[in-house]
């Protein structure tokens, strides 16, 4: 949508509550005047130099609101592209709320949720990517996601895409050349050049959609579904995994009939460990919803924890060990009989625990957190961490895939081209549709 000359945005940019200081930004053409309107009669609208801050007070009607800094950054050279005043004032309740009132009853509208950022992208100081990665910033829970967002917002990600899309675009150049000079059978660049092209974009693409599954544990966090019979120790593994006490520990079985959540950070990844019901046949409607729940973690979990009672080793399910599993051996701390051989492991790798006792627990939690991050983030490297970018990626692939098979037919293979050249500018933004920014930037906190 376009950003009209009079059309001034203004919003509490700071999160609500008891604080020293909360900011509230005016974006748009009237942003000086209005805050003028609202400072002591001593100041004039040419005392605020571009880029200086000031100490003012805000009066309502002589009625002292708040004592302020106000600082105003000139366009272009502004988060938004246009004229822009931040003001700091005192955090709480009171002092944000009146001031937002009276900037929004002297001309200013509310800003939509990302609207700020929103006019930054379209007036040309982000790309998407980079205007993703500010929302991405702002959500991001753990170290490692902080660090992928920072690398985005740094353009490291927009860099790459516009490279890659610069040279099917000379591809794309010399091939339509090609095209108009047809009748004199005028050759511009070998098929052999253009195929080299082709499959090297491919394989720089395809590196690129491969990192996808760690940047996605990396944002979102691992999730690890505790899985086992009823009275295996889930629930005590949980607490000792978490360090705290998040499921009740009983010696009756069936305790647990929902899913019970932790969320903990290890090594700068969230890992978001689920305790589940005990698999087992269901005495009742709740524990066969509980039953069906568990089922639905283990579909949706990274990581699977089969806990094994060693003074009682049986399987829940046989069909429980899937790729994603690894085999708890627990209670290691309680005499038990010689371990079961006949019990299908199916390739499982295995540990031996105590939950109580926290004997091996510590060694669980590195291996499982390694998942995500064995192949630890390089200080320059870039990974995708937005599904939106893995489709178009992909969809950018897909396109290459069938101009490499039409590269005796000059026609077909640049209708292929293109596709891949506008699937690249949806990531950065130079091929992306209204309705798609509307998506991206209602996602975004209101003042940012």
């Amino acid at each position: 949508m376009p950003v009209t000359v009079n059309d001034t945005i203004c919003a509490i940019s700071t999160p609500p509550g008891i604080g020293g200081v909360a900011v509230l930004r005016i974006s748009g053409a009237n942003a000086l005047e209005i805050a003028s309107r609202l400072l002591d009669f001593g100041f004039r609208i040419s005392d605020f130099a571009p880029n200086t801050a000031h100490f003012a007070r805000i009066h309502n009607h002589g009625e002292l609101v708040d004592e302020v800094i106000l600082t105003f950054f000139h366009a272009p050279k502004s988060y938004t592209g246009e004229d822009v005043v931040e003001i700091s004032c005192h955090g709480g309740r009171y002092a944000a709320s009146r001031i937002l009132q009276l900037v929004l009853d002297h001309g200013a509208r509310t800003a939509r949720p990302g609207e700020f950022t929103e006019r930054a992208f379209l007036n040309g100081k982000l790309d998407l990517a980079q205007a993703e990665a500010v929302a991405e910033l702002i959500h991001s829970r753990t170290d490692k996601a902080g660090r992928a967002a920072a690398r985005q917002l740094a353009g490291g990600l927009s860099q790459k895409v516009s490279a890659m899309r610069a040279r099917l675009l000379d591809l794309l150049a010399l091939l339509e050349l090609e095209l108009d000079f047809s009748e004199e059978d005028v050759e511009f660049q070998k098929q052999s050049e253009r195929l080299h092209t082709l499959r090297e974009l491919q394989q720089e693409m395809r590196a690129l959609v491969s990192t996808f599954a760690r940047g996605r544990m990396v944002r979102e966090g691992l999730r690890a579904a505790i899985v086992g019979a009823p009275n295996a120790g889930k629930s005590t593994l949980l607490n000792a995994l978490a360090g705290e006490d998040r499921a009740i520990v009983s010696p009756e079985p069936g305790t647990t009939r929902d899913v019970v959540e932790a969320h903990i950070e290890v090594e700068g990844i969230e890992l978001i460990l689920q305790d589940t019901a005990g698999l087992r046949e269901a005495a009742g409607m709740i524990e066969s919803e509980g039953i069906l729940r568990t089922r639905r973690a283990i579909e949706n979990a990274d990581v699977v924890l089969l806990v094994v009672d060693e003074s009682d080793p049986h399987w829940p399910e046989e069909n429980t060990v899937k790729d994603h599993t690894l085999l708890v051996w627990n209670k290691s701390d309680l005499p038990h009989a010689a371990l079961a051989s006949t019990l299908p492991r199916g390739g499982a790798m295995e540990f031996h625990i105590s939950a109580l006792t926290g004997d091996g627990v510590e060694a669980l939690l590195h291996h499982i957190v390694s998942r995500a991050t064995s192949d630890d983030l390089g200080s320059q490297e870039i990974i995708i961490t937005e599904a939106r970018h893995h489709n178009a990626l992909s969809r950018a692939i897909a396109s290459l895939e069938r101009a490499e098979k039409q590269i005796a037919q000059p026609t077909l293979m640049a209708s292929d081209l293109r596709d891949a050249v506008n699937a690249l500018g949806e990531i950065t933004g130079e091929t992306v549709g209204e309705e798609i920014l509307d998506r991206i930037f209602s996602k975004f906190c209101i003042g940012k």
